[in-house]
């Protein structure tokens, strides 16, 4: 839409433009300014072009503030993972909590380990974190909380999964879960 704007408002600003230099030019009037209307004119133009850039400034400064929150997120998401693969091991797996179809093996029974907290996962073996990371750029009024709740689950392959409700850790603006869950085993 803006790239049909643009043009015809700049062709507009020239041609009023033009016009105001050929009137304080030509022999025929003896004007030495421009009119009211060529004025408000170009002050309607003008205000038009500003309401269109703050518009796009603004929603691209939204659009920048949800990416760093979803890149928060990521960072998260790379935190389980490596307490995935270093201490998820140790946890006590007993309640089957659902079952998914591999390509391997159809109807793999997923079980769950007793909850932990996200400053379990801090404090792992490689703490993949630190509490001052848990800092979201987008709301950095709040601060996370570590006492937040980690389901950890593994599946009959020793493949872990992880589920983390975004509530729990009261420093994020969306709500839902961050998990690498099958969709079948989300509820």
């Amino acid at each position: 839409m803006r790239a049909i704007i643009y043009p015809v408002l700049i062709k507009y600003l020239i041609i009023i433009i033009k016009n105001g230099i050929i009137l304080l030019t030509g022999d025929e009037m003896n004007k030495k300014g421009f009119t009211l209307v060529e004025l408000l004119a170009t002050l309607v133009i003008l205000a038009i072009v500003m309401g269109i850039v703050l518009a796009s400034g603004i929603f691209n400064l939204e659009n920048a503030k949800g990416k760093t929150e979803d890149v928060f997120i990521d960072s998260i998401k790379d935190a389980m993972k490596i307490y995935l693969d270093s201490d998820a091991k140790k946890l006590s797996y007993n309640e089957e909590v659902c079952s998914i179809d591999k390509t391997h093996k159809l109807g793999v029974k997923i079980y769950k380990a007793n909850d932990i907290t996200f400053d379990d996962v801090i404090n792992s073996t490689y703490k993949p974190m630190t509490v001052s990371d848990l800092v979201n750029p987008n709301n950095e009024d709040v601060t996370c909380d570590v006492s937040a709740k980690v389901s950890v689950y593994r599946d009959e392959d020793y493949v872990y999964y992880y589920k983390i409700e975004k509530d729990d850790f009261d420093c994020l603006k969306s709500s839902g879960v961050i998990s690498n869950l099958p969709e079948g085993c989300l509820n």
